[in-house]
């Protein structure tokens, strides 16, 4: 069945008229003055269906516009990121007018009591809100109402978000009593404020650490000086290794140590201490109320807590320099030149041993990393004493010191190498190679980190062969550190006397076998001969920790 299509009322009035209209035109029809009459009404009648029709065709159009415009204010306001909200004297809120409120409120807030809406456990403000609120809506005063408007907080937390509040008077109907409104807009600036806190925080602290930094103690310098903090204290703080690490492993290696040395610090000291970031490598302690006695109390829990720190800190410590002052005749900027004149004493003091701490580190480093390792530097060093002892040469004897030395440390470099390659059972790839050759280099800026020079170019020259096939540089003949030449037939006999994770070890003889087979190649043939002809003397020394 077809569906009539429905016409509209004015469809249906113009055709009563144009029926009205074939009727009168009826020759048979007298048309007499009431029919003339009604002629003239049937006439008016058509003018009058126009003009309605005119009429609410225009307000038709009036109302998609109006409708159209309510749609764009609306869309407008859900997409300004804010919260419109008005309410009465009743504090009820009328509507929220963008779905900002509803996301701010996490609810639909519509005939919702505004004092519960903005509640916080801040009782004052609860308070102050609805006295505001209330006394707003019985002034009469526009100005009267805006000064009691302006005691309101502008920033508040609605569910944990930071909101910015303008309060406005708003008419909602100037023909209507009663009308006046106060319009809340909201503004959630809580991941701004996030940035902002961050700024902030990063202004007065170490991004790296988020201890003090150096801004943050000389904007409180003034503050301290005050005679509630006498006896007052002041610690720096010099790392010693962390050059070392930078250049073997690192900056980032370099920055978890860092890290490690401000966890030291914290717990060595008080909770009223401030404890900050100097510069790079450097650390300021600030005590107040601490006299000499608490400051060097504090220095010693720090020297033992970083001496019982794992090897793979690398014997990571600090050279200290503590002041303390009994009066403010000293300001503080002074007092910390005098801590730091005593911290760089102290750590032209204790370089030695410092030295010695990170050779011992790196040492068992090592160890730990492959076991083959473990016992080669005393063996190596060993014969290298002997062998010292009967050189006669002149000017290299005198060495001994630095010859011992590169003895002790001629793998250093490996401790950076990755444990799965030193303990490698199988060929090596290019690759694999790359990297391993590499070591050489590692314990040169190693030795330089700890200011052995001499040191430094030997450990380069470790695997360069008499020959020139060597590596980094392919030196050849006396090109090559005479010291390097020495520990590079030593250590090659260790090495194959002893099993390695690649090859089971060899005999003496075989050894020995061995290293003649490469004079003139590999090593330096008068040293090379000079090792065969004294062996038993030079291995012997040995014998507690080599194999026959």
């Amino acid at each position: 069945m077809k569906v009539r299509k429905s016409v509209t009322i004015f469809e249906d009035e113009i055709a009563v008229y144009d029926e009205a209209r074939e009727y009168l035109k009826q020759e048979s029809f007298n048309k007499d003055e009431l029919v003339q009459k009604f002629e003239e009404v049937i006439n008016k009648y058509c003018r009058l269906i126009n003009t309605t029709r005119r009429l609410c065709s225009i307000s038709d159009v009036q109302s998609k516009e109006l409708k159209r415009r309510e749609i764009e204010i609306k869309n407008l306001l859900d997409n300004s990121d804010q919260g419109f909200l008005t309410f009465g004297k009743n504090l009820r809120v009328d509507k929220e007018h963008s779905s900002e409120c509803t996301r701010i409120f996490n609810k639909k807030i519509k005939n919702k009591d505004i004092l519960e809406l903005l509640h916080a456990e801040n009782e004052a403000q609860n308070q102050l809100f609805a006295n505001v609120f209330r006394a707003v809506f019985d002034l009469q005063d526009r100005e009267a109402q805006l000064a009691c408007l302006g005691d309101l907080p502008n920033l508040i937390k609605i569910n944990e978000n930071y909101i910015i509040v303008k309060y406005k008077i708003i008419n909602t109907d100037e023909f209507e009593e009663n009308s006046e409104r106060l319009m809340l807009i909201l503004t959630d600036i809580t991941e701004r404020k996030k940035v902002e806190d961050q700024i902030l925080f990063l202004s007065f602290h170490d991004k790296l650490t988020a201890l003090f930094n150096r801004a943050y103690v000389e904007g409180v310098m003034p503050q301290l000086q005050t005679e509630s903090n006498l006896p007052f204290s002041i610690i720096m703080a010099d790392l010693n290794a962390l050059k070392l690490v930078n250049d073997v492993f690192g900056h980032e290696y370099g920055d978890k140590m860092i890290v490690q040395a401000a966890k030291v610090f914290l717990k060595c000291c008080r909770k009223s201490d401030i404890i900050a970031r100097w510069g790079g490598d450097e650390f300021l302690l600030v005590l107040p109320g601490a006299n000499q006695q608490v400051c060097a109390r504090i220095c010693d829990n720090i020297k033992a807590m970083f001496d019982s720190l794992p090897i793979e800190q690398m014997g990571l410590s600090a050279a200290l320099g503590g002041a303390t002052i009994e009066n403010w005749k000293t300001d503080i900027s002074e007092l910390i030149s005098v801590a730091d004149h005593v911290m760089y004493s102290n750590k032209l003091k204790e370089s030695k041993n410092t030295r010695e701490t990170v050779i011992f580190s790196v040492k068992k480093l090592l160890e730990s990393k492959c076991s083959a390792y473990i016992g080669q530097s005393e063996r190596v060093e060993a014969i290298a004493y002997r062998f010292a002892q009967l050189w006669e040469s002149g000017e290299e004897q005198q060495g001994m010191a630095d010859l011992l030395l590169l003895a002790r440390l001629h793998d250093i470099g490996k401790v950076a190498m990755p444990a799965e390659l030193l303990n490698n059972c199988t060929a090596l790839s290019e690759c694999e190679l790359k990297t391993i050759r590499k070591y050489p280099e590692i314990g040169y800026r190693m030795a330089q980190s700890i200011g052995e020079p001499v040191l430094a170019q030997s450990l380069l020259a470790l695997q360069e062969q008499w020959g020139g096939n060597g590596y980094p540089y392919g030196l050849k003949g006396d090109q090559i550190p005479f010291f390097a030449r020495i520990i590079a037939i030593i250590k090659a006999y260790d090495v194959m006397t002893h099993d390695q994770p690649y090859k089971p070890k060899m005999s003496r003889e075989d050894a020995l076998r061995e290293l003649e087979r490469c004079a003139g190649t590999q090593f330096d043939p008068n040293l090379l001969r000079f090792f065969l002809d004294n062996a038993c003397y030079v291995i012997d020394s040995t014998s507690g920790t080599s194999d026959e």
